[in-house]
């Protein structure tokens, strides 16, 4: 069919899911409006029609992928190492009962949640909108903000800023830096924040040649930790990201 001919309202739809689908963040009605050029009336009459289908998702005044979307999206098979990750997911939430396990891919802006088992829904594998994790903060974000390449280290510290996002937690950079160092050498994140009252274990998933391709881990109260727990769930993390890494998708 010639572009002529094409249904401009649809199109245009079309522009909009996409848009907001390459936005982690979400984006404002005024931001959609402003980035394809439409008036804000007809901009708000597309959105609120999408919305209406499921296919846009309205959340603190800003608009996601909807729940119709990820709903069709995960009746369709993944990537290899996703496939592969769902049952190591499994394994892993077996092996460390009492905490939440979660696996993210690596994207240009980090590390995205993709799946999560937790303890409230045992045994259900969770599909997530792919909301980046904070590079600063989180066990798997700090492995995405290690393993970055030139590029993506750019993109993440421009999203994020340390002075406005880090530099409260760390207090300076190379504090950061060094655990980022010592990241890269052991291929495991532990998060050094709130360590009474959470541990979070994250473990990277290469190539062989050191690209980065996901992360799993895993959060767990510290309350629920006996003794030898903690070395016992750092070493399940790190034989799933082997394992991962070792899969053709991961390779």
């Amino acid at each position: 069919m010639a572009n002529g001919d094409l249904v401009g309202a649809l199109v245009r739809g079309m522009d909009i899911v996409k848009l907001v689908g390459e936005s982690p963040d979400g984006m404002r009605l005024g931001e959609i409006a402003a980035a394809l050029k439409l008036k804000i009336p007809t901009c708000s009459n597309l959105v609120r029609t999408l919305t209406a289908g499921g296919f846009l998702e309205k959340r603190n005044m800003r608009f996601f992928f909807g729940p119709e979307l990820l709903r069709l999206a995960g009746q369709q098979p993944g990537s290899p190492l996703e496939q592969l990750a769902e049952p190591e997911l499994l394994l892993l939430y077996q092996r460390v009962p009492r905490g939440t396990v979660v696996f993210g891919l690596a994207g240009k802006q980090g590390i995205e949640q993709t799946f999560r088992i937790s303890f409230e829904r045992p045994g259900v594998i969770q599909r997530l909108n792919r909301e980046i994790m904070h590079p600063y903060a989180t066990a798997a974000g700090l492995i995405g903000l290690a393993f970055a390449d030139e590029e993506s280290f750019l993109i993440q510290n421009e999203r994020w800023p340390f002075s406005e996002f880090g530099l409260m937690l760390w207090q300076k950079r190379a504090a950061l830096d060094a655990c980022l160092e010592e990241i890269r050498h052991t291929k495991i994140a532990v998060s050094p924040f709130d360590r009474d009252i959470f541990l979070r274990i994250s473990g990277a998933i290469l190539e062989p040649s050191g690209r980065l391709v996901a992360a799993i881990g895993a959060s767990v109260p510290v309350s629920q930790l006996r003794e030898g727990d903690r070395l016992r769930i750092e070493s399940e993390v790190r034989a799933a990201a082997g394992r991962l890494s070792r899969t053709p998708g991961g390779c």
